[in-house]
């Protein structure tokens, strides 16, 4: 009967497809992930940071290890947004009333916030069960002096970690409080004075700085990991395909990927010295952590 299986799965798909999604969790692999933090909170300041990423990798299974390293990629978006609150307040006193000037200070990734880069892992399967782990790892760029970093960037395969541009803005608003008479004539100039004009002559302003809309400070932001150390649980489900999902939440931040064989071949790019040094202190990190449960 299985055989029977098998060769109707190769007359559809084809003999590699169904042995991949059969018989080993070899292959090729597809998923998604989202990561969202909050690095920072206080009763001031609010910075949260977020990457959306689609990732695929291919699996080297070795039978006799019940193991299978892996190497693929991922392509991120990122998101990032500071927002300072509860900043001094300047009133402008006017005939009948006042202007409530406003300021609010934030800041937001630019525009170049999307990365590719490449990824490593291992996965863990107990044939018996079909159930197991998945680590999975960002590859970060090669190390080397800061002028073979540049001579990397400028050939384009370090790219993927150079950083990105979040600018921090003074950004204020002015609303009006004024009633009677008053109720009229509220204005900023670029200079950063707040004008109020009754309608009957008269005139109040306040000088609050040359802060609207002028950027402060842009500061070089690192593509963080859309993955944690921590893996993800393996299964199979009936007569489908193996699956990984990793989630972890708390009241500062949410990760959540999932993966799963899929259709299809791609070939991943072989592993640099760098790389292949990072897929060893897994592998040695993952046989640690598995003698200390013995």
């Amino acid at each position: 009967m299985k055989r029977a299986l098998l060769f109707a799965c190769g007359l559809a798909f084809g003999p590699g497809l169904c042995l991949a999604q059969g018989t080993t969790p070899g292959g090729y692999w597809e998923g998604t992930s989202h990561n969202h933090e909050i690095p920072m909170k206080d009763a001031v300041r609010t910075l949260t940071r977020t990457v959306d990423a689609d990732f695929w990798f291919t699996v080297k299974w070795d039978a006799r290890r019940n193991m299978g390293t892996l190497t693929g990629e991922a392509d991120a978006k990122y998101d990032s947004e500071l927002k300072i609150d509860n900043l001094p307040k300047v009133t402008v006193p006017a005939p009948g009333g006042s202007v409530k000037f406003e300021p609010s200070v934030g800041g937001k990734l630019g525009g170049d916030n999307r990365r590719r880069y490449p990824i490593i892992g291992v996965l863990r399967v107990d044939p018996a069960t079909g159930t197991g782990t998945l680590f999975l790892q960002k590859v970060n760029a090669p190390a080397g002096t800061r002028s073979q970093q540049l001579d990397r960037e400028a050939g384009g395969s370090a790219g993927f970690d150079t950083p990105m541009e979040f600018v921090l803005r003074g950004d204020p608003g002015v609303s009006g409080a004024m009633g009677g008479l008053a109720g009229s004539g509220v204005s900023v100039s670029n200079s950063g004075t707040v004008s109020a004009d009754s309608g009957m002559g008269q005139s109040a302003s306040a000088n609050v700085g040359k802060s609207v809309g002028v950027t402060v400070v842009k500061i070089p932001m690192a593509p963080f990991s859309p993955f944690t150390s921590q893996p993800g649980k393996v299964s199979k489900r009936t007569g489908g395909p193996y699956e990984a999902v990793f989630e972890e939440r708390s009241d500062k931040y949410t990760t959540r990927w999932t993966a799963k064989q899929a259709r299809g071949e791609r070939e991943s790019a072989a592993l640099g010295a760098d790389a292949q040094r990072q897929m060893d202190e897994l592998l040695r990190r993952i046989e640690r952590l598995e003698q200390g449960r013995r």
